[in-house]
């Protein structure tokens, strides 16, 4: 095969213009990965530098299940089912976190280290982290090479990581490199596109209200609000019934944002930015304070608007938080309910137990010895969108390089 290719290219019959529908991986010859040692439970990042060395974002990951560089092209052959004593398989193309799948990863014992794959099932970290730095363009690079037609679902969070700017918008591009380096968008016909899963590539404008969440929505974390299904016992903290969610059309080769649902703007306004997450109290559940912990309490403004805008605080979580608002529980509380007020939760406690300022003193709390401890944290995931979509690359398409373009719009 080496060599058939490199015949081909000698008599010049186009080689590059055919058949480069693979996506070979992620290019980070323009990435600064973080050097290890890495400890666990702590943030990395592999910085994103553009052609002018300027970065506007990076892809994080925290250590432990996720490892460097925290993105990937995965695929994934699954067995789906057996008849007539025939296992039909499918290929599953994803991109997706780096890493091994929690349900059978054990720190210290490298035989459990099952990579992650793209069939892993919800809650087991397999979506990247993309974070814009910088309301500007952030570029993800993938190198393209010779191939029959593919279709990648994406598998990610996008997060609002600028020291200040709320978000109302945003689009995503396909596209590719000019000789320069310069992003070139993707044209209509070209053999790149946004698709459905089986691979048909958009021809007209789709919407998340016409279309299944599998193939495109853009959704917040269930946690936040949201009905109660199989991955998630509980319903979410803020709405029980209905998720926080940012509507999108799609065309073959842009996505663009159509408005945040109000059960997300009610509560915090426009996109947060991590830096700017209100607080909460959490409550530690299953002994890991690693873990996803379930939400118990916000502190809210209020009470014009019967406490359902979050509120603001003082501290941080390593000496301490303060409400200065007041302190109100939506958990169990239905749609349009009052809430019940925790009141003064640092001096008086939830329901008799200590809640724990910061999360340092959790920690501390529990090398004592307490069990299930609560404590107040940051509501990281208002910041956190997760988007699902599907790329398809035909063997028509020509180009050996595949960009995907985040453009975020700062609100007014």
């Amino acid at each position: 095969m080496k060599k058939t290719i490199f015949l081909t290219a000698a008599f010049g019959l186009l080689a590059s213009s055919a058949n480069a529908a693979i996506l070979e991986g992620w290019d980070t010859s323009n990435v600064t990965i973080a050097a290890g040692p890495y400890l666990p439970y702590t943030t990395y990042s592999s910085v994103i530098t553009n052609a002018d060395g300027v970065s506007n974002g990076k892809v994080n990951w925290k250590e432990g299940n996720v490892k460097a560089p925290g993105l990937q092209v995965n695929e994934t052959v699954a067995t789906t089912y057996t008849r007539k004593g025939v296992a039909r398989t499918t290929e599953v193309k994803c991109l997706m976190t780096t890493g091994y799948n929690e349900l059978y990863y054990v720190a210290d014992a490298p035989s459990t280290w099952i990579e992650k794959e793209c069939t892993d099932d919800l809650k087991t970290s397999k979506r990247a982290k993309v974070m814009n730095t910088v309301t500007a363009p952030l570029e993800l690079d993938f190198n393209v090479v010779y191939g029959p037609t593919n279709t990648y679902k994406m598998e990610q969070k996008l997060t609002d990581g600028t020291p200040a700017d709320l978000w109302e918008s945003y689009t995503i591009e396909l596209g590719t490199r000019d000789a320069n380096g310069n992003f070139v968008a993707s044209t209509s016909g070209d053999g790149l596109g946004f698709s459905t899963d089986k691979g048909a590539i958009f021809t007209s404008t789709v919407s998340t209200d016409n279309v299944l969440p599998l193939i495109l929505s853009a959704n917040f974390a269930q946690g936040l609000a949201g009905p109660a299904d199989y991955y998630h016992p509980e319903p979410g903290y803020f709405n029980p019934e209905e998720r926080m969610t940012f509507s999108m059309t799609a065309d073959e080769d842009i996505l663009t944002s159509t408005g945040i649902s109000t059960t997300y703007s009610d509560v915090f306004g426009s996109w947060l930015n991590s830096a700017g997450a209100p607080i909460a109290i959490f409550h530690d559940d299953d002994n890991d304070i690693n873990s996803d912990n379930v939400l118990m309490g916000n502190c809210a403004e209020g009470p014009d608007d019967n406490f359902v805008h979050v509120g603001t605080h003082t501290g941080d979580d390593v000496n301490g938080l303060a409400c200065n608002g007041t302190w109100v529980n939506w958990r169990g509380v239905a749609v349009g309910g009052d809430p019940d007020q925790l009141g003064d939760v640092a001096a008086d406690g939830l329901n008799g137990q200590t809640v724990y300022p910061s999360v340092t003193a959790a920690i501390a709390a529990i090398a004592a010895g307490e069990q299930n401890v609560m404590y107040m944290d940051y509501v990281e995931d208002a910041a956190n969108l997760g988007l699902t979509f599907w790329i398809t690359v035909d063997e028509s398409f020509a180009e050996d390089k595949m960009v995907i373009r985040y453009s975020p719009v700062a609100a007014q």
